[in-house]
């Protein structure tokens, strides 16, 4: 077992050093790039307001667990972006994209929502990066209907790596799936709102 043990934290160690080295600095996004296809609808329409995200990743640097207790922040390697404004903008653009409707937006706060059918808020438990196994996302979300209904959704998903990948961008690959499933969710709950 202590071999083992040996074994995990030299490839932690190793994986780590890319992200530590002496080279510039990179900024990253949780955005993979895809192009966004033309919607066939303006609704339902969505406002993403607000995504909390714990304390402990809410910071400019990637931050990577490599086990139960121990936790390493990237100077290497950047958000882009804050990563709260990152999670809403990809949650908006998959729920947009899930339900075929270009009325779909990331808006700060309550700036534009007077006359959106759904206001979307996250409140994320857990977003860990893990080396060496994927990502862990625990999330409570909270849609608001223009009528005044609300629902109160939980998502947690663990998404694991691509087997041949253990690296940064893996690791973000696997943030990103993860955030499919929780919009997959919520856009689900719209769906059948919507049908009723």
């Amino acid at each position: 077992m202590k071999t083992l043990a040996r074994l995990t934290c030299i490839v932690a160690i190793v994986f780590l050093s890319a992200c530590t080295g002496p080279s510039s600095t990179r900024h990253v996004s949780l955005d993979d790039g895809e192009p966004r296809i033309a919607r066939s609808s303006t609704t339902p329409s969505v406002a993403v307001v607000s995504a909390k995200v714990p304390e402990l990743v809410d910071r400019p640097q990637l931050v990577f667990r490599t086990d139960s207790d121990q936790v390493v922040f990237s100077e290497q390697y950047r958000w882009a972006d804050p990563l709260r404004r990152e999670i809403t903008r990809v949650i908006a653009s998959d729920l947009g994209g899930l339900l075929d409707s270009s009325g779909v937006e990331a808006l700060p706060g309550d700036v534009g929502i007077d006359d959106v059918d759904f206001t979307l808020s996250l409140d994320f438990q857990q977003l860990d990066a893990i080396v060496g196994e994927g990502a862990d996302v625990d999330v409570f979300w909270c849609l608001k209907h223009r009528g005044g209904r609300i629902f109160i959704g939980h998502s947690s998903f663990r998404q694991p790596l691509v087997r041949t990948a253990n690296d940064y961008a893996a690791l973000i690959t696997a943030q990103r799936k993860a955030l499919r499933h929780v919009a997959a969710e919520i856009a689900m709950k719209i769906a059948v709102y919507q049908e009723r």
